[in-house]
């Protein structure tokens, strides 16, 4: 086998932990019918999460990938049970970063920053579709 190291991006695995939420509900709403059509932009451009990485390259030759801890703050729709929110999220970060990438995952830690109520979230969709 040919040897090298192979170095990945904390921005590749922030950008990795945010596609793998948009996947779970509540956290990130894509397209849905009815009052709730249009709420994605307005809520992910708002209420984006923030993501901090902390990565330790691995020393060892015959395994090239380390581990990364994440740090991430996050908003959430009033009425969602937020530790169910919370094993969600880290299970879905976990699961594509590791799969992704072959680095392992020792923490996702959760912040839920805000709670947004229904009416914040048809305020931001109004506010979207003005700017449109």
């Amino acid at each position: 086998m040919m040897e090298g190291k192979t170095t990945i991006n904390d921005s590749v695995f922030v950008e990795i932990a945010r596609e793998a939420m948009q996947k779970v509900e509540d956290v990130f709403r894509k397209e849905k019918k009815g009052a709730l059509l249009g709420f994605t932009r307005a809520f992910t451009e708002r209420f984006a999460p923030q993501i901090t990485v902390k990565k330790t390259e691995s020393t060892a030759v015959e395994n090239s990938f380390g581990a990364v801890s994440l740090d991430v703050k996050i908003s959430v729709l009033y009425g969602v049970n937020i530790p169910e929110v919370a094993r969600k999220v880290r299970e879905k970060i976990v699961s594509e970063i590791e799969t992704l990438t072959g680095y392992s995952v020792e923490k996702v830690d959760i912040t839920i920053e805000k709670i947004i109520k229904p009416e914040q979230a048809e305020e931001n969709k109004e506010k979207a579709d003005e700017e449109e």
